[in-house]
This record gives structure tokens, sequence and C-alpha cells, in this order.
């Protein structure tokens, strides 16, 4: 009789053993393969937030920005211009100009209490397509007039504010000078990205330049809908465009050189990255287990079959056949299994903010599982690999073990 036939005739005979296996297996596999379709989630949500809140994917900025300072000093000039030359070269890119400035927040009861919080001014015609501007808001309605605002919920409830007060952040204008400008609050919005939500307020472009000394400037412009395929080298095509478009004192830079998205991702990477090896091994341990409880209560039977003629390399080998087939079932189910649950949770969510709050991290924490094909597969032969491994030198030790011993063992 062929080793398979005798494997597969031995799998049923013993059909608890058989199921508790392939059930360590899945249980196993389910758990590495949906910690690599959360990672996934994960990083596509920080790269989200990165390219609608902070950098895009292209951030076209002054050449002496610094980071640091955050002076207005260093702004894209004539900014409509270079719009219009960005648009007229990249048509299907969407573009959005911006002015950030940081902000000081007096309690209007008590004046010896401060808040720090930012300010940005965006055209919201613009943002209503680049952000989702209006779908953000939680409480009133989009700006309409002048010095009107939406205003992140959790800065909105550290000021003690709600739609239709008033508040004046102190700021610096472009000259250096403080200057103290009173808005209304009529809506209150919830955003992906953390900082906008606790400390951002956003205000219309067309009001603050005036106030800022900032008429026809912004402090950057984001682009986004590139791809990363071709990021780098549209990166050098803006840069030299701008270039030759007399703009010299602004160029493109990459999302992944500028601000602390990309840091993120890559931080956030290696420690998940950790995470999933840490998996990986906890996985690896259950299935070498199960597997080694399996060769070693099966030592009076391998007497019996090596008392009956078959050698030492036949038993190994039904023995690799028998597990080989139970790793491949219970990797299966548990990959299988995996996709299940991550299927609906990718049209609707894994919401960790409640969990999150207060952390600022450059990500929503309302995260998306993906299923990948590359981590899946990977998952599926390596739970598989290491089911059918693992039972190579327990089978081959006992093997070698004298006929009458094993037959005398319990």
């Amino acid at each position: 009789m062929k080793l398979r036939n005798i494997a597969i005739r031995n799998l049923k005979r013993n059909s608890k053993r058989s199921i508790l296996s392939i059930t360590a297996t899945a249980i196993a596999t389910f758990a590495i393969s949906f910690m690599f379709s959360f990672i996934a989630g994960l990083a596509n949500d920080m790269r989200n937030v990165s390219f609608n809140y902070s950098t895009g994917e292209i951030l076209v900025r002054n050449i002496e920005f610094d980071e640091k300072s955050f002076s207005l000093d260093r702004a894209v000039d004539n900014y409509k211009s270079v719009l219009e030359v960005l648009r007229r070269n990249y048509p299907s890119f969407e573009f959005s100009p911006r002015i950030k400035f940081p902000s000081t927040v007096f309690d209007k009861e008590d004046y010896d209490k401060s808040y720090i919080s930012s300010g940005v001014a965006v055209n919201f015609e613009t943002e209503e397509k680049y952000l989702g501007l209006k779908d953000k808001i939680i409480e009133g309605k989009m700006p309409s007039g002048p010095r009107e605002v939406i205003m992140g919920h959790g800065l909105a409830s550290e000021l003690n504010l709600k739609v239709g007060d008033k508040f004046t952040p102190i700021t610096t204008t472009r000259r250096g000078a403080s200057t103290g400008i009173t808005f209304i609050i009529t809506a209150l919005g919830r955003f992906a990205d953390s900082g906008f939500s606790n400390k951002t307020f956003i205000v219309s472009l067309e009001d603050l330049p005036k106030m800022l000394k900032m008429e026809g400037s912004v402090s950057d412009i984001l682009i986004k809908g590139i791809g990363d395929k071709n990021l780098e080298s549209k990166v050098n095509e803006i840069s030299s465009l701008l270039k030759d478009s007399g703009f010299n004192s602004i160029k493109g830079y990459s999302w992944k050189d500028v601000g602390v998205g990309y840091s993120f991702l890559q931080m956030a990477d290696y420690a998940y990255t950790i995470i999933g090896i840490f998996f990986f091994f906890l996985a690896s341990t259950v299935i070498a287990n199960t597997m080694l409880m399996v060769v070693f209560e099966r030592r009076k039977e391998i007497g019996t079959i090596t008392a009956m003629g078959m050698t030492s390399r036949e038993v190994i080998r039904l023995f690799f056949i028998e597990a080989l087939y139970l790793g491949v079932i219970g990797a299966g189910a548990g990959v299988i299994l995996s996709i299940i649950v991550v299927i609906p949770l990718h049209r609707i969510g894994l919401d960790l903010s409640g969990l999150t709050a207060g952390i600022e991290m450059g990500a929503s924490f309302n995260i998306f599982p993906e299923v990948t094909i590359k981590s899946t597969l990977l998952v599926f032969f390596y739970s598989t690999f290491v089911a059918a491994f693992v039972s190579f030198f327990p089978s081959r030790g006992a093997s070698k073990v004298d006929p009458v011993v094993a037959l005398r063992s319990e």
C-alpha cells in the first residue's frame, strides 16, 4: 500500500487527534494572517492621513522653509500663478494651497491660562474636493461669511467652546508682529488626523492673508493623485518646471522627505514587523508542540509498523506526509477564516480611536484591514512548512527506537 494512502487512513482513524492538529494550525495561521492584514491597513491609513492633512504626496514649499521655526516669511509667493502653472501641466492632480500658523488661545474666564493651537487657512471650495471637508463636519454648517471657522471638536472641548462662540487666537504676522484675530465658530469637525481634531481650527484663505501680511502667499501647496511608481520622477519634474517658470525660491518635495508622516510609517513598520515576528514565533511553537505531541503519542504505533517491516526512512516519510496534509488543511482553513473576517472589516473599518485618544502620530486609528496576496501566500506556506518540518525530528528519533521497546511504551 502506498504511504500516501496509509497516511490518509491514519488521519481518518485518529480523527480527534487530526482535528486538534488542524485546529491548532488554523488558529495560529489565522492570527498571523490577520496581523499582517491589520498592519497593511494601518500603513495605508497613515499614508492617507499624510497625503490629506500634512504633506500631500508632493509638497511645494520655499527652499528655505524651516520646519522648526515655522516662519511665515519663507512662503510660496504669488501662489495663484504657481497653481496656474501646475494645473496646466498636471490637470489630473489635486492641489491644496494652505497657510499654516501656530497660535495661542487664552481662556475666556482665566487669562492666566492659555492653550496651544494651530490655524490652517484653506480654500473651502478646493478642500471640499481635496479633503472632503463638508463630510468632516459633525455639528454646524460650512463657513460662508468673513472670519468664520471650523474648529476641531477636541480643541473646542478643551477651550469649552461651542458652535456660535467667538475666540481670539494670538499669532505672529509674516513681519514678526503679534496680532490677535477674532473668529466665530460655525462648525465643529472630526478629522482623520488627530492633530486636526484636537489642536486645529480651519479658516478661509480669503480672510487670513491680509491679517497675517501674507497677501498672495501661502505656506505650501499639497499635491496628490500621483502614485508611488511616478513619485520620484514627478518630484523632479515639478521642481524643474517651477524653476523654468521663474519660481526659483520654491521646489517640490516628496512626502517621504518632509513632515513626520513617513517617519511614523517607518517606525510603525519596524514595530509591527517585530510584532509580526513574535506572532510567527508564537504560532510556530503552537504548531510544533501539537505535531510533537502527535508523534510521541504514537511511539507504540511506530513500533508496530516497524516490526511489520517498514523501514526507518518509510516511517519518517509517512509521518512527514501526515503532517504535511494536516498543515495544508490547517493553514488553508486559517487563511480562509482570516479572509472571511478581513473582507467585511475592510468595508466597515475597525475603529480604535477610542482606545488611542490623545495619541497624535499621524494616523486616524480607524483601520481598514487589507488582504494582500503576498502576505497571505507567505503565511500559508510558512504554516504548512512548520507543521511538516517539525514532525521530521521526533519521527526520525522514534523510527530508530527498538520495535520491542516501542511496543512496550504506553
